[in-house]
């Protein structure tokens, strides 16, 4: 599962990167049948629309009511099944009590509009996911004749019951959306823990004055050249590898619940600025970056993105 950069560093330190072979292989559908897009802004040429789910912008309700309207608009033109992944449990109920609040002066709430569009179902954390996952695939294969919705919006979450072992192939998952990026609380004992690990063995590989444990349990100087602040820098980067590369496996694998067979079409949507980065967008699995729509670092407002969606979806409808 890429990225996989940061395995063969801390498996295989002691060889050069040159003795290491890795192989990928691409995805088995031909590249007519996946739409990559990155939606950055709600609105072209408004910087106060951006799309940035990070820890200090989380919480902005202008941007949460932008991404229910965005989702709105998008489920138009997205027939049958739309799975949406969130960062955490905690975010997706903060997103869903913001959206059932009516502003004042509207004919109804954003949540209100999107079960007008498509039936609403929503991942919790202690509930059954086999009951949700049920009740969203009769509502898109076996609907009720009374009903008036097409398809039905799943919302879950990135490393949730949903995100792994969930086959959303064909009608149940016609379009994929990654809201921001999933990162792992970086203060919790265990993520202090990996990151304290990767941090101390990186110097004492890098920098002869570390000290480094032997396999008797003694201790010996390591084996490195660089000096103690260089290979403080170089560990402070491994970590911070470690941490974005586990955030973007977790993404990569919420992804691939859509695409599941070679007839199999569908569209991923990656809700946040960040993924258009070079940085970021160089950890998605080359099937999905070779497919993206060619743009800036800033990613698509949603204009041109459901300009694309609609072509997409209108060229499968005819075929």
């Amino acid at each position: 599962m890429a990225p996989f950069d940061d395995y063969t560093t801390h498996l295989f330190p002691y060889l050069p990167a040159e003795k290491i072979t890795t192989l990928s292989c691409g995805h088995v559908i031909p590249k007519e049948n996946l739409s990559v897009w990155t939606l950055g802004r709600a609105r072209a040429g408004d910087a106060s629309s951006t799309f940035e789910f990070s820890f200090q912008r989380r919480g902005d309700k202008g941007m949460i009511n932008d991404l229910g309207v965005a989702i709105l608009n998008m489920c138009s033109v997205i027939p049958d099944g739309v799975v949406a992944f969130f960062p955490s449990y905690g975010y997706l109920d903060e997103v869903v009590k913001a959206w059932q609040e009516k502003p004042p002066n509207a004919a109804a709430s954003v949540w209100d509009r999107l079960g007008s569009r498509k039936e609403l179902f929503r991942e919790s954390k202690g509930g059954s996911s086999d009951e949700i996952l049920e009740a969203y695939t009769n509502a898109i294969l076996s609907p009720s004749p009374n009903t008036k919705t097409k398809g039905a919006l799943l919302l879950s979450v990135v490393g949730g019951k949903m995100s792994e072992g969930i086959n959303f192939s064909d009608r149940l998952g016609r379009c994929v959306l990654i809201i921001g990026l999933p990162y792992p609380n970086m203060n919790s004992p265990d993520w202090k823990a990996r990151i304290e690990y990767i941090e101390t063995t990186t110097i004492s590989r890098l920098c002869p004055s570390a000290e480094k444990e032997t396999p008797t349990g003694t201790t010996a100087p390591g084996s490195g050249t660089m000096s103690k602040d260089q290979a403080t820098v170089q560990a402070k980067n491994a970590s911070r590898a470690f941490y974005e590369n586990s955030c973007m496996r977790a993404v990569n694998q919420s992804i691939g619940r859509a695409i599941r067979h070679r007839g199999d079409y569908a569209a991923i949507i990656l809700v946040d600025r960040r993924y258009a980065t070079s940085r970021i967008r160089g950890k998605l699995p080359g099937w999905i970056a070779e497919t993206m729509a060619a743009g800036s670092e800033e990613g698509e407002a949603l204009g041109r993105v459901m300009g694309g969606l609609s072509t997409f979806f209108r060229g499968k409808s005819a075929s």
